[in-house]
């Protein structure tokens, strides 16, 4: 008798000291609430545990890693977001990461100085530095392109990642790139290098990257769901009142020397901008990207794990 109740007190405790299950979230070195969040443990004042996954080059191939289960949360621009919803792929937008806000265009773009180029029409024939393929980057390059009367091919992309593409520039491996927080500020103040346009230039003051949850998982774990995004709502309102304090902690966590990481801003409680999800959902039927006549916002998007906003 004494044995069973040894086992059993054992197996109890067991069970009560266990780690919750961890949620995987995908990583990258760039400005991400989630590393405030973890620092300042929000999530697990909102009851989830968050596991950092850094595996991954860009959004695109994140939303493969949460639609294949590798992981449960990423994060994407809007277009990479309604390209795989247009392939059936289960994810939903739940929460601001990147916002051209104000003075606050966040994606950059710059030459070098003596290049002699001006403007965009002086980039035909030249080599151009993105993320990834079907990234945001890319996006906005094409919206510039086409605004500029040229066409894709009119230029030459290469895959670089954002820590590379100064070096590249400068060494003349690249003609042109484009660069995000927290790695703009020192590409403004190298003399050798020049900004071309910014997104504010492009597309104004837009939401275009959120973090991206697979929609079956948070169907199916909402608690877990509406904790993430709780805890990302806390955190980006504790980085606005808190700047010098937030850049540390993102500097720990890309690498990024603080002093050359800026104040960052979000959209209100880190909500989803449906208008801005409408806006890129227009934008890519209107290049003929997107033809699925049944896609709606609301198909990618939501805030309805948001504690904070009410849709």
């Amino acid at each position: 008798m004494k044995t069973l109740l040894a086992v059993f007190l054992t197996a109890l405790f067991i069970s009560c000291g266990a780690e919750k299950e961890a949620v995987r979230y995908v990583g990258f070195r760039i400005y991400d609430p989630v590393y405030v969040a973890l620092e300042l443990n929000l999530f697990e004042k909102h009851g989830v545990n968050v596991e950092i996954i850094d595996l991954i080059a860009g959004g695109p191939t994140a939303l493969q890693a949460i639609s294949g289960g590798s992981a449960e949360i990423a994060l994407s621009s809007y277009m990479a977001i309604i390209n795989a919803s247009v392939q059936g792929l289960p994810i939903i937008a739940v929460s601001d990461i990147q916002s051209s806000i104000g003075t606050q265009p966040l994606e950059e773009f710059f030459v070098r100085s003596d290049s002699g180029i001006e403007t965009i029409t002086d980039l035909a024939g030249k080599t151009v530095a993105i993320n990834l393929v079907k990234s945001s980057f890319h996006y906005t390059w094409l919206m510039a392109l086409e605004a500029a009367g040229m066409a894709e091919t009119d230029v030459e992309f290469v895959i670089l990642p954002f820590e590379q593409q100064e070096l590249a520039l400068i060494n003349h491996r690249v003609d042109a790139i484009g660069v995000l927080q927290p790695y703009t500020l020192r590409a403004r103040e190298n003399p050798e290098i020049k900004t071309l346009f910014t997104a504010l230039d492009i597309f104004g003051e837009r939401q275009f990257t959120t973090h991206v949850m697979n929609s079956n998982w948070a169907e199916k774990n909402p608690e877990l769901a509406k904790g993430f995004v709780g805890a990302i709502a806390e955190a980006a309102a504790w980085i606005e009142a808190n700047q010098n304090e937030a850049r540390e902690i993102i500097s720990l966590h890309t690498g990024i020397p603080a002093r050359d990481i800026e104040n960052y801003y979000f959209q209100e409680h880190a909500a989803v901008i449906m208008a801005d999800a409408q806006f890129w959902l227009d934008y890519m039927r209107s290049t003929g990207e997107v033809t699925a006549p049944h896609l709606t916002v609301n198909d990618f998007a939501t805030n309805r794990f948001n504690p904070f906003v009410e849709e």
